[in-house]
């Protein structure tokens, strides 16, 4: 007897449960628009942090530049870029002298409100670069984080203003001879890079 009454507790239980679940869902449902709006903001912002790298090691300045808005102003290290242009030129400068650079964006922080939203992210570049005298190379590593202004204009989602913190850095000396003998690069090899082609981009 006091077995069933406790398997027709918890059944009550379990229906009230069910229950209490549907009334969640129901409210869940109406909040939806609202919180699909957010994923799908912060998704078009996770893309667009995802492409500053890929620009970077494809050298592709059409693809940086379409990141920020014209007008995004830049902090990094010590020195104050007024827009996104100059500072898009500056990278592509950089990085085109490099023997070869790779950068990845992780840690990804998105804040969105409205038509403004922030973000943090963590960069790290590997970089390799021949010394200002002399035949060797340095190898960079750089971990650095990006803390990020956004902003969507006639529905198009771009940064406003970038301000790069520097976490860790380290520079090693390589000789010419140990990069020709130890390292493999890969060919920089620009838009004909075969994921241009796998994304259908000419």
């Amino acid at each position: 007897m006091m077995r069933a009454m406790s398997r027709r507790n918890l059944l009550n239980v379990t229906v009230a449960a069910a229950l209490a679940m549907g009334v969640t869902a129901t409210a869940s449902a109406q909040a939806k628009p609202a919180e699909i709006e957010q994923l799908i903001s912060k998704q078009a912002i996770t893309e667009l942090l995802y492409k500053y790298p890929r620009a970077l090691d494809r050298l592709d300045r059409e693809l940086l530049m379409s990141i920020g808005h014209p007008d995004a102003k830049v902090q990094f290290g010590k020195t104050t870029f007024p827009n996104w242009t100059a500072y898009t030129d500056w990278m592509m400068k950089a990085h085109a002298t490099m023997l070869g650079n790779n950068h990845r964006i992780t840690n990804i922080l998105i804040e969105v409100h409205g038509d403004t939203a922030v973000s943090e992210s963590t960069g790290t570049a590997t970089l390799l670069v021949k010394q200002d005298t002399g035949d060797d190379y340095e190898e960079r590593w750089m971990h650095s984080r990006y803390l990020d202004k956004w902003s969507r204009r006639g529905g198009k989602w771009a940064l406003g203003a970038r301000q790069t913190v520097m976490d860790y850095r380290t520079v090693k000396p390589v000789s010419a001879a140990d990069v020709k003998n130890m390292y493999q690069v890969g060919a920089r090899t620009g838009r004909n890079d075969p994921s241009y082609a796998l994304f259908g981009e000419k």
